[in-house]
């Protein structure tokens, strides 16, 4: 047992002699932990791949698949997503604004509480305004009590005027001199019963005008579980009428404009049908049947079909069972015109089927006016393509178009690989030669651009030259010697070997980004026109020997102007410029600008020759100097100096570390 524990004694004891573990026991406790958290971490991040399915690197297929179970989704969770059909109407709002206009209706009953004005014009002139009482009467002082209970309004003007001319001969006979009319004032509220299937049911005091439509949008509207097709009006006891509030929302009918009285009670009974119509219809929602009613009748409350309807009409119907306890769900198809034929059960499903939608069309690509995707038609031809995409009656357009050559793209049933047909379209365009093609449907027709008709930038060349400016290649091999010689020449105060140039780095990225570069601009400043430029433009320097370098679209060339010194920049005591001396070698540049500091490496100096040329100087090797020169000193490499502090604290941490392992060992060598 102890020689067990010895090995792992020994074994602690031979990490912490590793130099890089120079550290004290609870730095390598934390370490562990923290290692052993990583790894649980990789491992839960690896099982949760590997159940939905990691890929494998070699046959790129997924190592396990995920299985599923199919869920059927539950009815009363699809009904939650559809739109009860005439719910929405009844939203609580201000509606006196409206009611206070409203005519008096010819059967409205006078009642307690109703305001009634008389005016009377003519020989005798009287206006009177008059309440009606509980009892139902109201009184003047000439003609006594009239009772006006149970009356309409047109009774009401009838038996007053009757009763006035006892007292006002005047508004009697057929040539009467007194004139009367009677109106209503203040109308009192009447209190309406509202049960059943509301959402907020109860009495509701509500305008004496008040109809059935009225009177639900000022009780707050029906529950969705309550019917709209069957709501019934009780008054003295008795069922006065049933109304079905289909026919008003689909055509702003009702069976008849039924006033609310005081008293009346209004019964929104459950409904009992849960039609579901989806699909291609114009009013996707649930909507309710009553007995008779077919499919047919159901899609017309949903508004009829849509123009993408199909003839097919699919049913779920819940079919029950005999003794009522099960039941199954019975599914068939029928025909849009068979729609009249098929009553409508309790929960039906109707889905009004989508005509099927075809892939039909061509695609054109590359260099045409208007590129894109086009519907094809059977009989359709590559001129028919041609015309769409701008067509090729531009003469200057066409010249842009690669004639020789274009293709179809076809797709072949036959091979993974698509078919790729060659065509002329010199030919093609040649009516005398017949040669149109026939095109299939989701064919791809590539049309290619004419590179050599596209203009290609100029070559900016710029500082001293004859003639600065901007030039266009006349070639794709011309040299800088030749741009210079269409410039003029240089000038007498060009410096040799002094010429910059600059090429756009889109020639150089993978892949190439597709962008417009600005052309460059001549500046007074030459020396740092080429930094800007290069950040402005995305141009980078080239480096180049002998002037038959070939140049490239986009070039800036930029002659620099003898300058008689040469630059000493970096770790010397005195950076900065030094005459220009013919034949002095790198030394005495650098003696002249103090020489190398403390800082300075001198196994680490180039020479940066005008034309970009870069060249290291060597112990043995000292690169000749010219004027316009770049001599750049690096500083030697950073190395950290030594920390006695840190060392002894290492130490000491170690040493105690080792003094704890021996005093391990011996104790368990003593027992």
């Amino acid at each position: 047992m102890c020689k067990k524990y010895k090995h792992y004694v020994y074994a602690l004891f031979v990490s912490l002699l590793v130099p890089a573990a120079a550290q004290s026991i609870q730095e390598i406790q934390r370490l562990q932990s923290e290692y052993e958290m990583i790894q649980k971490q990789k491992s839960t991040e690896r099982v949760g791949l590997e159940q939905v399915g990691e890929i494998n690197p070699l046959t790129g297929l997924p190592r396990e698949a995920a299985i599923v179970p199919y869920v059927i989704p539950s009815t009363q969770e699809q009904e939650k997503t559809q739109k009860y059909f005439g719910y929405d109407f009844f939203v609580k709002r201000d509606t006196v604004t409206f009611w206070e206009n409203l005519p008096t209706p010819a059967n409205y009953l006078l009642g307690p509480g109703d305001e009634i004005i008389i005016l009377l014009w003519g020989e005798t002139q009287l206006r009177q305004t008059y309440t009606i009482s509980r009892e139902g009467n109201i009184y003047d002082e000439k003609v006594g009590l009239l009772n006006l209970t149970g009356k309409t309004m047109e009774e009401a003007k009838v038996y007053i005027k009757v009763q006035f001319g006892r007292v006002y001969a005047t508004l009697k006979g057929i040539n009467s001199s007194t004139f009367m009319d009677i109106s209503l004032g203040e109308l009192r509220s009447i209190n309406v019963n509202f049960v059943g299937q509301l959402k907020y049911p109860g009495v509701y005091p509500i305008h004496p005008f008040s109809t059935i439509i009225t009177g639900l949008i000022q009780a707050g509207g029906i529950d969705t579980t309550g019917s709209l097709r069957n709501i019934e009006i009780k008054r003295d006891g008795k069922l006065f009428s049933t109304v079905d509030l289909y026919a008003y929302f689909i055509k702003g009918d009702l069976p008849e404009k039924i006033q609310l009285r005081d008293q009346d009670i209004v019964v929104i009974p459950s409904r009992k049908t849960i039609i579901t119509v989806d699909s291609a219809v114009v009013n996707p929602g649930i909507y309710e049947s009553v007995p008779g009613e077919t499919v047919y009748d159901l899609i017309q409350y949903a508004g009829g079909v849509t123009p993408e309807a199909s003839s097919t009409i699919s049913i779920q119907q819940i079919d029950p069972s005999n003794n009522n306890t099960n039941s199954t769900y019975n599914n068939f198809y029928l025909e849009m015109g068979n729609a009249k034929l098929v009553e409508i059960k309790k929960r039906d499903h109707i889905t009004v089927r989508s005509i099927f939608q075809n892939q039909q069309f061509i695609q054109l690509i590359g260099q045409v006016k208007v590129p894109g995707i086009y519907n094809y038609f059977e009989g359709m031809r590559i001129t028919d393509l041609l015309k769409l995409g701008g067509g090729l009656e531009d003469p200057t357009f066409i010249k842009s178009i690669y004639m020789k050559k274009a293709e179809i793209i076809r797709r072949n049933a036959n091979s993974r690989y698509e078919e790729i047909i060659t065509i002329d379209l010199e030919e093609i365009i040649d009516s005398s030669k017949n040669s149109d093609i026939a095109l299939q449907n989701l064919d791809r027709v590539v049309i290619h651009a004419n590179l050599n008709y596209f203009e290609r930038k100029n070559i900016q060349i710029l500082g001293e030259v004859n003639i600065p400016g901007s030039y266009p290649l006349l070639s794709n091999n011309e040299s800088l010697q030749s741009l210079i010689n269409r410039a003029g020449g240089l000038s007498s105060k060009a410096l040799d070997n002094g010429i910059s140039i600059h090429r756009e780095k889109i020639y150089f990225e993978d892949p190439p980004k597709d962008k417009v570069l600005s052309q460059l601009q001549a500046q007074t400043n030459i020396g740092r026109m080429e930094e800007e430029e290069e950040e402005k433009n995305g141009k980078i320097k080239l480096a180049w020997e002998g002037l038959t370098v070939n140049l490239m679209p986009g070039d800036s060339i930029v002659i620099k102007e003898k300058v008689g010194a040469v630059f000493v920049t970096g770790e010397v005591y005195n950076e900065g410029l030094v005459e220009f001396q013919k034949g002095k070698s790198i030394r005495y540049y650098l003696d002249s600008a103090g020489g190398i500091n403390n800082y300075g490496n001198r196994n680490n100096v180039i020479v940066v020759y005008p034309n970009g040329i870069t060249v290291p100087w060597r112990r043995f090797r000292s690169p000749k100097i010219l004027d316009g020169s770049t001599i750049v000193v690096y500083q030697k490499a950073d190395l950290t100096p030594f920390n006695a502090t840190l060392f002894a604290s290492t130490t000491a941490s170690l040493l105690s570390s080792l003094v704890t392992i021996i005093i391990l060992s011996q104790q368990i060598n003593a027992q």
